[in-house]
């Protein structure tokens, strides 16, 4: 791992939460900053002040991939509305989520364009942390709807025959923001937002670590508990 990519964490956050932060951080500002995808502002602590009146819409805001990207969104100075179950709109709304809806929900797509069809809100685009047929189907129905052609991050491909006029997602990578031309994204990240942003508590580490077992011996019954699905929580063995 490069120098530039790593970080000292305060001494208030244990390595077992810490470490959930890396690869979703990554991940997200990866979609949300460079100029081929959602091109914001990059984020500052205390979160920026600004008089945009962009939205953006996070899909999958209780993953760990969402709740990095709905942190960076805000500190960037933008709303965001997000989709999750019920049982976590509470943790998506402590990140700094504006509205939060119900992607089960038969209205979720109408009511979402609803609210980005409010006075006053532009869209800034859709980072779509969970990337699967359900998802691609449910974003596709709202931009069309917006006739929007505001960028679309997805973090798994999309097939071909889903892009349209107004549905045309870009796949990224985690590594995008380290490597040419987009390095200096991760620089700033990690070199300078990301270690006042954990002491100020501008960033949180989340969602909060679950601990299976300690050591190489306990690594297959993390992916065993993985495997039956987790919602909220990142699985986390100890070293």
């Amino acid at each position: 791992m490069p120098a530039t990519h790593t970080i000292s964490i305060p001494a208030s956050l244990p390595f077992k939460n810490g470490v959930v932060l890396p690869l979703a951080l990554a991940t997200a500002a990866s979609g949300l900053y460079p100029p081929n995808l959602l091109n914001l502002p990059l984020p500052t602590t205390p979160p920026r002040k600004t008089e945009l009146k962009k939205t953006v819409l996070i899909w999958g805001g209780s993953s760990s991939v969402g709740l990095a990207a709905i942190q960076l969104a805000v500190a960037s100075g933008l709303p965001v509305i997000a989709t999750c179950s019920p049982t976590n709109f509470e943790l998506v709304k402590s990140v700094g989520a504006k509205e939060v809806f119900d992607y089960r929900s038969a209205s979720a797509a109408s009511d979402i364009v609803a609210s980005l069809q409010q006075p006053d809100t532009e869209f800034a685009g859709v980072y779509d942390a969970i990337s699967e047929s359900s998802s691609f189907s449910m974003v596709k129905s709202i931009v069309e709807t917006l006739q929007s052609k505001a960028p679309i991050a997805v973090v798994m491909p999309c097939a071909a025959d889903m892009v349209s006029e107004w549905y045309n997602p870009q796949f990224l990578m985690a590594f995008q923001i380290l490597a040419p031309p987009h390095q200096h994204i991760g620089e700033y990240i990690f070199g300078e937002f990301l270690p006042e942003a954990l002491d100020s508590g501008v960033m949180q580490a989340k969602p909060d670590a679950e601990v299976v077992g300690k050591g190489l011996e306990s690594m297959q019954h993390g992916v065993d508990v993985l495997k039956k699905g987790v919602s909220a929580k990142k699985i986390v063995v100890e070293l």
